[in-house]
């Protein structure tokens, strides 16, 4: 039996399984140019005997690699959909996520480069290649702004974190904001703002794509903080503005919360001004912005601490040589900070 107290060293384990000490160091880090089998057994074999990594020097040795491979940055893909190579620019999570995993990315020596795999997935045959072709192994994958998937990646030969709900179908890690947290706040500071009848306004896709949390936070807001009870009201693409105005009138929001710019704009549609008839608070105010939008405050996502997050789940996966889906997905939530503007409504 292994004595806890005196775990065996990498040179040990290497003379019971008959191999040598950098193969079971490979091994156990999982690099692919160890056989699977192999790794198995060595992995097994050394929970047997009672190893255990010690981080600090994991940490130690990780950082001497990176110096020594600084002539040959890691280059991680940054993976995008959309109708053209450049409409993820369009979307702020996407340009937030962007920025800070660029950021953290230069950190900790590696270099985060943009790749298109089409409308829908439809190139990712061929940007998948094209991976392979640059040994790219790690890859941060960003929202589409259509979710529909009619084409896989290469999942079992990629390395991948998901940023906010990237195919939210696929077990895979995944860094987004806290979507729940980021409505509930909303409700609470509108209410300490003096505002009472506070109704939530959202396009059912969107709602679906973040599995429903914003309308989970505002319903558990709302009756934690018993407030109004408003019917929240949900939108199509090209749905007729006289649903929204019945809805005005009969619910009578003196504030309406919403992602942003289609919620304005179908506000605008159905003859509500804003701030003049009702104030309004976004949950994402940098879409907001992107969009020119100036009369909205509310909720900043924190998009670059998400897209930081990323980096550092894909940097641990890549240390690991942890291809494929992981067996235990882990989802990072990031809390937003409320985000003031001049005027009535500050969430």
């Amino acid at each position: 039996m292994a004595n806890p107290a005196s775990p065996p060293t990498l040179r040990e384990i290497a003379r019971r399984a008959g191999v040598s000490h950098t193969t079971v160091s490979l091994s156990l880090r999982n690099d692919p140019t160890i056989p699977a089998r192999t790794r198995a057994r060595l992995h097994r074999l050394a929970d047997t005997m009672g190893y255990r990594s010690n981080v600090l020097v994991s940490a130690l040795m990780t950082q001497v690699r990176l110096r020594q491979r600084r002539a040959t940055t890691e280059v991680v893909g940054f993976l995008t959909g959309g109708p053209t190579a450049e409409d993820w620019k369009n979307h702020s999570a996407s340009v937030g996520f962007y920025e800070g995993a660029r950021r953290r990315a230069l950190q900790v020596g590696m270099r985060l480069e943009a790749f298109w795999i089409g409308p829908e997935g439809a190139r990712a045959a061929e940007t998948c290649r094209m991976l392979r072709a640059r040994s790219i192994r790690g890859n941060l994958i960003t929202p589409f702004p259509r979710p529909v998937y009619l084409k896989e990646l290469e999942w079992s030969q990629l390395v991948c974190v998901a940023l906010g709900y990237a195919f939210k179908s696929l077990p895979l890690h995944r860094a987004t904001h806290h979507h729940f947290r980021g409505a509930y706040v909303a409700v609470e500071n509108l209410l300490r703002l003096g505002y009472r009848r506070i109704g939530l306004l959202l396009d059912r896709d969107e709602n679906s794509r973040v599995g429903y949390s914003w309308l989970g936070g505002y319903l558990a807001a709302r009756q934690v903080r018993a407030c109004a009870a408003l019917e929240p009201f949900f939108t199509d693409e090209g749905d007729d503005p006289r649903g929204l105005r019945r809805w005005l009138g009969k619910e009578r929001p003196d504030v309406v919360i919403g992602f942003g710019p289609k919620q304005i704009a179908a506000l605008a549609a159905a003859g509500c001004a804003i701030p003049g008839d009702v104030a309004f608070a976004a949950l994402d105010v940098q879409q907001a912005n992107l969009n020119g939008v100036n009369q909205a405050a509310g909720i900043d996502q924190n998009q670059p601490v998400i897209g930081a997050t990323a980096v550092d789940i894909l940097a641990g996966q890549l240390y690991h040589n942890e291809q494929g889906m992981p067996e235990r997905p882990v989802l990072s939530m990031v809390d937003g900070k409320t985000a003031p503007r001049r005027g009535r409504a500050t969430a």
